[in-house]
């Protein structure tokens, strides 16, 4: 079932205790040199489709939230961040909205690790009131799931997925520049993000993205994206929707709690 295309009287008659709430999410913003600006809610939409065309009458799959919590990619251009306060905001309001409703149970297919924070408040809400939330990750479910399918941001792991998903929005020969990632000093080595890695263990130095990296793309080691191909992103894709049909159908038997409010 998809939100947008029902009647508010089926969904009425279709919200039940046993029915998940599907939100695919993302942001806008930039994924290095080849990397399209919409990747991060173009691959969760894609996967929640499979997950609806697996479990028709047990999923209602929510529009897709396309803006998210990047302000550290600003300086990149077609980046666009709404902050956390406001992604918390949205979140919490769809979910109340549908618990109004009947439902209970909320999945949060997630591509943009930015957001976990709103999107972890909106969950405790949802538990509060009765309910349970989950967050996907998808690209860390990927990792976990098969360490050749990991990768950084802007790198080869969410470029071939795109690839095998919207090809003709990664062109890679046109648009291709290696990587250059850029360390504080010699001893302070960028390992991801604003993560720093110090005599074995990670600190924090907090920074903009283009302070570290030219082309946008950080974080994962041999994950270049001069190695991307759509076969790659077919492997990625197709295991770790077969993952998430999984946690589906375990989550629907998960006993919910008691409201607390």
């Amino acid at each position: 079932m998809y939100l947008a295309s029902m009647t508010w009287h089926e969904f009425h008659e279709a919200t039940s205790d046993d029915l998940l709430a599907l939100v695919p999410l993302g942001s806008t913003e930039q994924h290095g040199s080849i990397g399209p600006l919409g990747t991060d809610f173009a691959i969760p939409e894609e996967m929640a489709r499979r997950l609806e065309a697996q479990y028709p009458d047990r999923l209602v799959v929510l529009p897709t939230m396309p803006y998210g919590v990047c302000p550290y990619h600003t300086e990149f251009s077609g980046t666009i961040d709404i902050g956390t306060a406001a992604l918390q905001s949205v979140m919490t309001s769809v979910a109340e909205h549908l618990m109004n409703a009947g439902v209970r149970r909320f999945a949060f297919l997630n591509g943009h690790g930015g957001n976990d924070p709103a999107l972890e408040a909106a969950c405790l809400g949802i538990y509060e009131r009765g309910g349970l939330g989950a967050i996907l990750d998808w690209w860390t479910i990927a990792r976990e799931l098969d360490p050749r399918w990991g990768g950084g941001h802007g790198g080869g792991q969410e470029a071939v997925v795109m690839m095998a998903l919207r090809p003709d929005w990664v062109r890679k020969e046109k648009n291709f520049v290696p990587e250059e990632i850029r360390s504080l000093t010699p001893e302070l080595k960028s390992a991801y993000g604003n993560a720093i890695a110090f005599k074995g263990a990670t600190v924090k130095i907090i920074r903009s993205t283009d302070a570290f990296t030219k082309t946008g793309t950080f974080g994962g080691g041999d994950d270049s994206c001069a190695k991307a191909d759509a076969a790659w992103g077919r492997e990625i894709f197709e295991g770790t929707v077969r993952y998430l049909g999984d946690f589906v159908e375990e989550f629907l038997k998960a006993p919910l709690p008691a409201a607390k409010c």
